[in-house]
């Protein structure tokens, strides 16, 4: 019997999925209650993302789009359906994904928030413009304020009502003009005249006089039109002098001192007679041109050439090649060029750079015009009017590094920008603050600001997302902070603030995994904000694996039993705590304890020895010395914004990389004195939280680099020889043996205009990729697509025999990846999957010699049993002589860990600092430590549940 269908705007009704079967799932029929706080948990792979991200939201998504008009659907993107028999009460939807996060200069905290819009519009509005020149505030002045000053000048006071001659041609045309007009004094040279005998060599400016009034016995009216007449005489612009007034300017006439006051209908500066523009929101926006600096084009900085980039090591003379550009065997001829000039000014090639004099500097730098020698200058201009070729453009990056613009001084915008203030701050000066000191400024300004009244509902807009940056933990930031530069946790958190933030209601809100690269301590405020979102009439469905937020559901969802294909299914459903008594629930074995990690045996100690960085302090870091040990697994640890990534990804690796590669310029660390013990390594790799490639073109098997050798496999078949066919023509992105009607996709997009696009099957390959004849092309039965069809763990088994491909392979299977297709298309991937990807990537590279291993959060998107796997591939490193270095916040990698460096003990300026160095039983004594807290607890943990009898002893 079916489901009736649901009433219309029911709120307490649910949400119901019935044959959802995107990417693994089977045929799922679901029940989702509606204004709760859903979680969906499970191994990574199971089906999580499929159904709350490529089902749910994805079919919310095309319904808003129905709702246009068939005009206005052909400028959007068109949306398939989701693979799904039905859905209904389904509401609208907004999804918080980690995909597509911006890495440009051009994005911060501000933008990313929609905080810097309404900082805009906030200044276009009740701002006020200060004269930069002369710091005098510019007003456009109405009749009405200029009467009332009049007004308030002292009785009997005699008062002329004046304008500028303004107009064109010479200074006897233009008072000609205005004795036209009827007018018939005016002051030339500070001597009065009358217009119809103006002076016989009237030259420079002068004032029309349009009306004499007494102070106190002028009617309103009449003083009105005069001075209404007097600011369409001078094009908006009127001075008034007066006998007796509180006023600076003094302007002689006859011999007698008149004091003067300008006005303006117009946003001129009294002081120094600069025109503003209105200001308009666009003028605040350094990502227009109508607001950004000219200078540095809205960027804040300026790339040059850097000198210590194309000069490493200055230790080494020039004819030892310290001038790292030309070393290269293409402009090899500008060093010897330079080498036969030497002898001929006085340059000494064998001496270390270091010690060259200025003199000498500047013949490198900018050459010798008289020996036609163009230096660095000439070389690197011929290099710019060349870098239309991408090869010039990447070598040139290279030699190059960001300042401070000199223009703007980093503020990215045009001064006239800056001149409009709020409260004494200009917007430069609003997004340097804090967001704490923010949120403080704006509710003390408030009190003292009557017109930030008037503009009330912007005000607590930007309110509302500062009091939910503090209530996430992110207090310490800085508005203008770029997205780039902060850790995944925070970047997270952030992203989150326009959703979280908002007060809308009656929303479904799909969330993938926000707790990502949040410290535990920090969990708690985003499980806060999750709660209260639902509270406001929301349904809140999250994908996680974070045992706080779990607890903290009103409903939980598991997907397994295990991942890929032998997932899709849901396993449990019901409240948090029922996961306990599910003998199929994985996260139930892990929650109650019925599966735990191994106990840790004999730390490692360091081997070969350690890396020393001394005095790091890049962004919030205080100058601190850090110790790592090599040779084991070391966690840097700490609350998010204590300093982990400036430290590890931001001085430390770079600062390494630069060691070991000394011509590779790309690798510029923050500010720190020294780091010792690199010569102990061989290589540096780093895994950070960058993407892998989301083509649909891309795959396991082509990231990995096992399809060159699969490929291989099949050019050596008997068949393929006998057709002539090479490597290539198994190779479905080239042409030769790729199906030519799909390119090699195997699907094909068709237009349907005003419809949404049709993905339909390639009717001639039939989806395989291939020509038939390529096809015909047996490996031990099946055929190069019959091979993209299998399974990791299936081809692992099926090229037996072949090294290359199964050394290739092996990673995916050491990283708990053996469940995916070989073929199957990397867009597809959930987070964990595309992480894990990107880590076999690195590891199917052959390391020689001692590496160290850099990693920024590895366990992000993996379930508790997935770390596991995770832990054996870490071990295996380690036993060959590796070493790894992981910025982390999981607590079973840290209980792992042979040596832990805890950062603290707050975020931002509380952070920075070594809080916690030692074993993980030794930072778990300082209970005074968000870190060490959280240790302890879960060792504690940890020990009860070993305490507990097994049920096989009863």
């Amino acid at each position: 019997m079916s489901d009736p269908p649901l009433a219309p705007n029911d709120s307490a009704a649910a949400i119901r999925v019935r044959g959802a079967r995107a990417h693994n799932l089977k045929e799922v029929d679901l029940d989702l209650p509606r204004n709760r706080l859903i979680v969906f948990c499970g191994p990574s792979g199971s089906g999580k993302t499929s159904l709350a991200v490529d089902t749910l939201h994805a079919e919310s998504q095309r319904r808003y789009l129905e709702t246009f008009s068939t005009y206005a659907r052909q400028f959007l993107d068109r949306l398939d359906r989701p693979d799904v028999d039905r859905i209904e009460g389904l509401p609208p939807a907004i999804a918080v994904t980690r995909r597509g996060a911006s890495r440009s200069n051009r994005a911060t905290v501000a933008t990313a928030t929609e905080i810097a819009e309404h900082l805009r519009l906030l200044l276009a509005r009740v701002g006020r413009i200060i004269c930069p020149a002369c710091e005098r505030p510019v007003e456009r002045d109405s009749v009405d304020a200029i009467v009332a000053q009049v007004a308030a000048l002292a009785e009997g006071a005699r008062v002329m009502i004046c304008f500028p001659a303004v107009g064109e041609g010479g200074l006897a045309t233009r008072l000609e003009h205005y004795r036209a007009l009827g007018f018939v004094r005016g002051i030339v040279g500070g001597a009065m005249i009358e217009l119809a005998s103006p002076p016989g060599a009237a030259a420079g400016d002068a004032l029309v006089v349009g009306d004499r009034v007494t102070a106190g016995r002028v009617e309103a009216d009449r003083l009105s039109e005069a001075i209404e007449a007097a600011l369409d005489g001078g094009d908006g612009a009127c001075v008034v002098l007066a006998s007796e007034a509180p006023w600076d300017g003094v302007l002689e006439v006859d011999g007698r001192a008149w004091r003067q006051r300008r006005f303006s209908n117009r946003l001129c500066c009294e002081g120094c007679g600069r025109e503003y523009a209105e200001p308009q929101p666009q003028l605040f926006n350094f990502n227009n041109p109508l607001g950004a600096c000219p200078a540095c084009e809205g960027f804040g900085s300026i790339v040059e050439e850097d000198l210590d980039l194309i000069v490493p090591d200055k230790t080494k003379s020039l004819r030892e090649g310290a001038v790292a550009p030309w070393n290269t065997p293409a402009y090899a001829h500008e060093l010897e060029e330079l080498l036969a000039l030497a002898p001929k000014v006085g340059l000494p090639v064998d001496a270390p750079f270091a010690e060259l004099r200025p003199e000498h500097l500047a013949i490198i730098q900018n050459g010798s015009a008289e020996h036609e020698f163009g230096g660095l200058a000439g070389f690197f201009r011929w290099l710019e009017r060349r870098k239309y070729k991408m090869h010039l453009r990447v070598f040139l990056s290279r030699w190059r590094s960001y300042r401070t613009c000199p223009e703007c001084h980093g503020a990215r915008l045009r001064p006239e920008a800056l001149a409009v203030r709020l409260g004494g701050k200009n917007f430069a000066d609003l997004c340097r603050q804090s967001i704490d000191a923010a949120d403080a400024w704006f509710a003390a300004q408030g009190e003292r600001d009557p017109r930030l009244a008037a503009a009330g509902l912007v005000v607590e807009e930007v309110a509302a997302r500062l009091r939910y940056l503090r209530s996430v933990g992110l207090g310490y930031l800085t508005l203008d902070r770029t997205l780039r530069t902060l850790s995944s946790g925070e970047g997270a958190r952030v992203a989150m603030t326009t959703t979280l933030g908002s007060n809308l209601v009656d929303l479904l809100y799909v969330l993938d995994e926000p707790s990502a690269g949040l410290h535990s301590a920090d969990v708690d405020k985003l499980a806060e904000a999750l709660t209260g979102l639902r509270d406001r009439g929301n349904t809140v469905l999250v994908i996680e694996h974070e045992e706080s937020i779990i607890d903290r559901a009103d409903e939980a969802v598991e997907f397994g039993p295990q991942a890929g294909a032998e997932g899709g299914t849901v396993v449990y459903q019901g409240p948090p705590a029922g996961m306990a008594d599910c003998p199929a629930s994985k996260t139930g074995d892990w929650l109650t304890g019925r599966r735990t990690m191994a106990p840790h045996g004999p730390r490692r100690e360091p081997s070969p020895g350690w890396l020393k960085l001394r005095g790091a302090r890049g962004h919030n870091l205080k100058g601190i010395d850090v110790e790592v040990p090599l040779g084991v697994l070391c966690v840097v640890s700490g609350v998010s914004g204590a300093g982990k990534s400036s430290l590890v990804l931001g001085t430390l690796a770079p600062a390494a990389q630069r060691q070991l590669h000394r011509d590779d310029a790309s690798a510029t660390p923050l500010p720190h004195d020294d780091l010792l013990g690199v010569g102990q390594l061989a290589e540096l790799v780093l895994v950070d939280q960058r993407p892998v490639a989301r083509s649909t073109r891309s795959n396991p098997v082509t990231y990995v680099k096992a399809m060159d050798a699969i490929r291989t496999v099949f050019a050596e078949q008997a068949d393929a020889k006998s057709r002539g066919y090479g490597p290539g023509h198994f190779s479905f992105n080239v042409g030769g043996g790729r199906c030519e009607t799909c390119q090699g996709i195997g699907r094909l997009e068709v237009d349907m205009q005003f419809m949404a696009d049709v993905s339909m099957v390639c009717p001639d390959c039939g989806g395989t990729r291939f020509k038939a004849e390529v096809l015909d092309v047996k490996q031990r039965g099946l055929s190069i697509a019959e091979v993209l069809d299998l399974t990791v763990h299936e081809a692992f088994r099926f090229f037996r025999g072949h090294v290359k491909v199964q050394q290739r392979l092996k990673p995916l299977l050491d990283v708990g990846l053996d469940y995916l297709t070989l073929g199957q298309p990397a867009s597809t991937l959930s987070g964990g999957e595309a992480q894990r990807l990107k880590l076999a990537g690195i590891l199917s590279a052959k390391q020689a010699g001692r590496t160290l291993f850099v990693m920024d959060e590895p366990t992000t998107g993996l379930h508790m049993s997935d770390v596991t796997r995770l832990l054996d591939c870490f071990e295996a490193l380690l036993a060959v002589g590796h070493s790894l270095l992981i910025v982390e916040h999981n607590l079973q990698l840290m209980l792992a860990a042979d040596w832990v460096i805890d950062l603290g003990p707050g975020a931002g300026d509380a952070g920075g600092r070594v809080a916690a160095v030692g074993t993980p039983e030794q930072v778990a004594q300082r209970t005074d430590l968000p870190t060490g807290k959280a240790l302890a607890e879960t060792l504690a943990r940890r020990r009860e549940l070993e305490a507990l009898p097994d049920d096989d002893d009863e």
